[in-house]
């Protein structure tokens, strides 16, 4: 569904009178508030979980010889918002001579290699870590161009055109019509319609992080 699609089922689903929205762009009133519901409840399903899968992308870079440090801007990690630290690699020339580089934590790699004589050591990294401002570090400095592959999450997508679509798989684009009515509900004081978003909310939710989230466990029933 694209974002004017999911405006109009929210429209649909809210019973508001009329067709519309013809466009969720320039749009005032009562159809901006069922456009920006839809904005809004995309956003807050991909802040519910950072390692939903659909959010998950690679990276590759070639290092700089002599040069330890590599911010997410400058290796083309676009929309960064966190690492996936457990599965680097890097290879000199070809995959086949591709090797895992080991994660540590970053005050362990502070004091084992940035200490003394070990912050100018050259050779092929082995060791990589996240810095406090997200750059990724690599012991040894290199002493060549080596390639570094791995994986990074992104920051949530945003709809903005007519056309947009979610990048959420397309079988659970109506969570975001159930979450935009929930708000609707609120909004309205519309309690019958609050209660039928949230229970198809909620089915939905528990469906997609069965299948978008890596090796999801439930938590313990309430009291």
């Amino acid at each position: 569904m694209t974002f004017l699609q999911l405006a109009k089922r929210l429209r649909q689903e809210a019973g508001i009178a009329g067709t519309g929205p013809t466009t969720v762009v320039s749009q005032s009133g009562e159809m901006l508030q069922v456009v920006d519901w839809i904005a809004a409840a995309y956003e807050t399903i991909q802040n519910a979980h950072i390692s939903w899968r659909f959010l998950r992308t690679d990276f590759s870079f070639s290092t700089v010889a002599g040069t330890q440090s590599y911010t997410p801007a400058t290796i083309g990690a676009t929309s960064f918002a966190d690492w996936i630290r457990e599965d680097m690699r890097i290879y000199l020339t070809s995959v086949a001579d591709e090797q895992f580089l080991e994660y540590s934590p970053w005050d362990e790699f502070r004091v084992a290699y940035l200490f003394g004589s070990n912050r100018t050591v050259q050779g092929r990294p082995a060791v990589v870590t996240v810095k406090p401002n997200n750059s990724l570090a690599l012991w040894q400095l290199p002493d060549a161009v080596y390639t570094v592959t791995g994986e990074y999450y992104k920051t949530p997508d945003v709809l903005s055109g007519d056309s947009d679509t979610p990048i959420i798989p397309t079988r659970f684009h109506m969570i975001i019509v159930w979450r935009a009515l929930m708000d609707y509900g609120a909004f309205q004081a519309a309690d019958e319609k609050y209660a039928h978003g949230q229970n198809e909310y909620t089915r939905l939710m528990r469906m997609m992080e069965l299948d978008q989230l890596e090796d999801f466990l439930f938590g313990d029933p309430l009291a």
